[in-house]
């Protein structure tokens, strides 16, 4: 039943999508023509829907599912509730690839879809290296530190590549895409994004039993037969695979991966294979929900999508750290 239900959810929200918008006209009647089939070639609102509002839906699915559960495996790799890829740093660290990438491939504009994501997965895992680095005390990578390690490693690096994204052609695009925009989204998007998602999400499913384990800590997970260092380092390239890839197609979009995992424990339980599967549908529902009411808040242009998903996942960042202060 509970399954159902988040399947249901997503498509309810997905479709509540495709009817927003600030184009007047083009309601649930137009998207219900698109979908069977009805509407005609000739038609403008017909065309709004599916070369618009439909990869923008289904780009909006597959970033929410990828930071989703980019967030379950950085939380159970670091048995801390609090890890998320921008909190540690891999969000940063994939705008610097793709900054760098602007400047090498691009000639001074963003490059194309393939060299962002490439270029965001290389920055995230030099980044998500660095971290892990510092944090390293006697063998061992306490959570805090590798946390505290990633605020400060991303603050820096964010400053960096935004310094240099401000001396760019197309400034005012740059702008649109640092604070989340899927508002460009087109079908070679959700193609590469879809591709590393499946993926990205497969590897990290199958290896749904090890991370069971890793949550009880390396020692116990030694213990039970699992390879420590390659499960960190197979897992954790997986989280900044899927966090880069969905950097690299709408930009910086916070607190999914972080909010997004709790709301699938007390849902789904515990345990990893359902929990990836069950953290990809609800995260891929609540951003395009989000990215719907950033459209219709302030029309037309609408609100930055990163902002809309930090006013409401900041209360909730609020809520579990003074839950772990009080415990």
């Amino acid at each position: 039943m509970r399954w159902t239900l988040a399947v249901v959810f997503v498509l309810l929200a997905a479709g509540a999508a495709l009817c927003m918008g600030p184009a007047a006209g083009v309601g649930a009647g137009t998207v219900w023509d698109v979908l069977t089939g009805a509407a005609g070639a000739d038609d403008v609102g017909a065309e709004i829907v599916r070369t618009v509002r439909m990869p923008q839906v289904l780009l909006g699915l597959l970033v929410g599912a990828a930071l989703s559960i980019s967030g379950v495996l950085f939380q159970a790799l670091l048995r801390n509730e609090l890890a998320e890829p921008y909190l540690l740093g891999v969000g940063p660290g994939a705008l610097a690839g793709v900054t760098a990438a602007a400047f090498l491939v691009g000639g001074g504009a963003m490059p194309g879809a393939w060299a962002r994501g490439v270029a965001a997965f290389l920055g995230a895992i030099a980044v998500a290296v660095i971290v892990f680095s510092f944090a390293r005390r006697g063998g061992r990578r306490p959570a805090v530190t590798v946390l505290l390690a990633g605020i400060a490693v991303g603050a820096f690096v964010h400053a960096i590549a935004t310094g240099a994204l401000h001396t760019l052609q197309d400034w005012h695009h740059v702008v649109r895409w640092l604070l989340g925009d899927l508002s460009l989204a087109d079908y070679e998007k959700v193609a590469v994004l879809g591709g590393v998602l499946l993926l990205g999400g497969s590897l990290a499913w199958v290896r749904g039993r090890d991370l069971d384990v890793l949550t009880l800590g390396e020692e116990a997970a030694w213990y039970t037969g699992v390879e420590v260092r390659r499960a960190l380092w197979l897992l954790g390239g997986v989280g900044c695979l899927l966090a880069a890839a969905a950097v690299a197609q709408c930009g910086l979009v916070g607190f999914i991966g972080l909010v997004v995992p709790h709301i699938g424990r007390r849902l789904f339980g515990p345990g990893h294979r359902g929990l990836i599967p069950a953290a990809a549908l609800l995260g891929a529902g609540l951003l395009v929900l989000a990215d719907a009411l950033s459209r219709t808040l302030h029309p037309p242009q609408g609100y930055p999508l990163a902002v809309v998903t930090a006013v409401l996942g900041a209360p909730v960042l609020a809520w579990l750290v003074l839950r772990r202060v009080g415990a």
